[in-house]
């Protein structure tokens, strides 16, 4: 991309450049706003027999587990499974929550947001590990 401004104008130069720090200071206080709004993503996945519960944030760290009484029914394997399958779930959820914040601020076509939105791509599919998501007993 050529840059045709004309740098020989003092006047011009100056009010464009002032307008390039105004442009970036708009842009980091707008960036600061989605790393703030991104932090308070919390996303939750709930069994079908809604005995467990599990809510992650935007980068898919455990936030809280909630267990019934019929949860301890499950064996530990099943229950561990099913907890790392809810997680999983949530953190996708949480993740292209993650993206629509970003693509509000920057627009969707934003780098930035291409690459999360790539890197949420990459998050395995719980639905598709070829074990079964939940054991009932």
């Amino acid at each position: 991309m050529t840059d045709t401004f004309d740098w020989s104008d003092p006047v011009a130069t100056r009010a464009r450049i002032e307008q390039q720090v105004k442009d970036a200071e708009r842009r980091a206080a707008q960036a600061a706003q989605v790393r703030d709004d991104i932090a308070g993503v919390r996303e939750q996945a709930t069994s079908p027999g809604r005995d467990v519960t599990v809510t992650v944030d935007a980068s898919g760290r455990l936030a809280d587990v909630a267990l019934t009484d019929a949860a301890l029914q499950r064996s530990p394997a099943a229950l561990g499974a099913l907890i790392v399958t809810l997680a999983a779930t949530a953190q996708k959820a949480a993740g292209a929550r993650a993206v629509e914040i970003a693509a509000e601020a920057f627009g969707a076509e934003d780098a930035a947001v291409a690459h999360l939105r790539e890197e949420i791509a990459e998050l395995p599919d719980p639905s598709q590990d070829g074990r079964p998501q939940i054991e009932y007993r």
